[in-house]
């Protein structure tokens, strides 16, 4: 008999999962190989989500560029477990982009590369359980960083998180950069369009496995008693809303915003309560550009153009995706949110002319398509200064609900993919101690990090390297008068 049932009464193991991006598929594919019954459903005619692709103008589009790095050790142990191992490429290197007539990386002096380690020992250094700042108030607070080491740092930020240094938790940043301290592995990137290479073979896994996938349904609203989802509202693919009863645990795994329009009844059971009303969320948009030819020089690795208006990143996939022969450029435009006053075509204008700025030769009779994905309706999650203390736990209040999506409850930094997959695990986790305490906990990998005390004797090592570079250099960082901030 499961804890906290009345005696001689059972919970019904049945468990429906409702939303089919990362963390509803993830949730989906624990649970499944716990035993239990699951039904999947997904609003879109297809699973993925964030991750997913779409077909549009007759090309399969990913929303964006997809990159997976060695800290992301569940979604990499999750890849494993699928056998989509040999579906990932291994890069090199990262490469930084300077503008230009011809093709320039970037290469940071040695001085201006020990400041830059100084200043991410710096963050290390800092203690932020009993508190948060922006990446905007850290960076002004140190006066050993020129205001272009400041700006070269904000810049790579927004480029991956479409938030600026003002609106991003120096927490989260501390957490990002501590992950990859402890896994420093070589990046991995999909051989194709992530719907073809992991989310397609992810979804056949899960009906191999017994799970009933149903797309098109979309959750309209719920309808909660006694402490339980009783049912749910369902709109089907013909426009027709359905009710029906929720025979056993429900795991809603929507975007925080979709939660959140299910009103009080459902964000009043959250963990904290109401916690998901100060959550935020903004667009990482998306550009591809077909190509007529093979532009020459270009790496076919991740790339980010330095100083670029609207920190674009960007991966030439055409040289390694199969079916191509001229370059495809898979852009990620951090800043998008500048443009959204535009029509899309004149900010597609915009945005390669940016890219010319950059990629010599490269010009409009070079291009064959455009794909441009603002993602206003899609926005990524941006956790800020003190947002930690509101992002949900898997567990509610409501004895039959879960939660999973990439804006729970995480250690700092995890976002991403990874925190979409832990968050499915969590879920799982959540579900299991419920139905099945017998079993073993589900496993979710932790990431680690680096302590501050350590940060810090190391931090007071470089020191007097440091300062003697503030010295010579002569200059002022933000804080006005080049010392080194002990």
């Amino acid at each position: 008999m499961t804890a906290g049932t009345d005696p001689g009464t059972r919970e019904r193991e049945d468990v429906t999962v409702v939303g089919g991006g990362l963390a509803g598929m993830t949730a989906a594919w624990t649970l499944r190989r716990l035993g239990l019954p699951v039904r999947l459903l997904e609003a879109s005619p297809e699973l993925g989500g964030m991750a997913g692709s779409r077909v549009i103008d007759g090309r399969t589009e990913d929303h964006g560029v997809h990159i997976f790095p060695a800290w992301y050790r569940n979604t990499l142990r999750l890849v494993g477990e699928l056998g989509l191992t040999d579906h990932l490429r291994t890069a090199r290197k990262f490469h930084q982009l300077l503008p230009g007539p011809e093709f320039r990386t970037a290469d940071t002096p040695a001085a201006d590369r020990l400041l830059f380690l100084y200043g991410v020992l710096d963050l290390l250094a800092q203690d932020y359980r009993a508190g948060d700042e922006s990446l905007h108030d850290f960076l002004r607070g140190r006066r050993y960083l020129s205001p272009a080491a400041v700006a070269d740092i904000e810049h790579l930020f927004v480029a991956s998180s479409a938030a600026e240094s003002t609106a991003v938790s120096a927490a989260g940043f501390r957490g990002s950069i501590a992950a990859f301290v402890r896994h420093p592995g070589r990046v991995r990137m999909p051989r194709g369009d992530l719907q073809q290479w992991f989310v397609g073979p992810f979804r056949q896994r899960l009906e191999a496995a017994g799970v009933e996938v149903l797309t098109g349904r979309e959750l309209t609203a719920v309808a909660t008693d006694d402490h339980r989802v009783r049912t749910l509202t369902l709109r089907g693919p013909d426009g027709a809303e359905t009710e029906e009863a929720v025979p056993g645990q429900l795991v809603l795994a929507v975007p925080h915003g979709r939660l959140a329009a299910l009103g009080p009844g459902i964000t009043g059971a959250l963990r904290p309560a109401h916690g998901i009303l100060e959550l935020t969320s903004r667009p990482l948009g998306a550009l591809h550009l077909y190509l007529r030819r093979r532009l020459p020089g270009l790496p076919d690795e991740h790339i980010r153009l330095v100083g670029s208006p609207h920190a674009i990143t960007l991966i030439d996939v055409g040289q390694t995706w199969p079916g191509h022969r001229d370059s495809l450029l898979n852009c990620v435009v951090g800043r998008v949110a500048a443009l959204r006053h535009l029509a899309d075509d004149e900010a597609v204008k915009i945005l390669v002319e940016e890219l010319m700025a950059y990629l010599p030769g490269l010009d409009w009779e070079d291009i064959e398509h455009v794909c441009y994905q603002p993602h206003s309706s899609a926005p990524f999650h941006a956790p800020g200064p003190g947002s930690a203390r509101h992002r949900p736990q898997a567990f509610t209040a409501f004895a039959d609900l879960h939660l999973a999506g990439d804006f729970c409850a995480a250690p700092a930094g995890v976002a991403g993919m990874e925190a979409a997959v832990r968050s499915g695990l969590v879920a799982a986790e959540s579900v299991r101690r419920r139905l099945r305490p017998e079993l073993p906990a589900v496993r979710v990998d932790t990431i680690g990090d680096v302590p501050p005390p350590v940060a810090r004797l190391l931090r007071a090592a470089l020191r007097p390297a440091v300062a003697a570079v503030r010295r010579r250099s002569g200059g002022d960082g933000p804080g006005g008068n080049g010392s080194v901030r002990r």
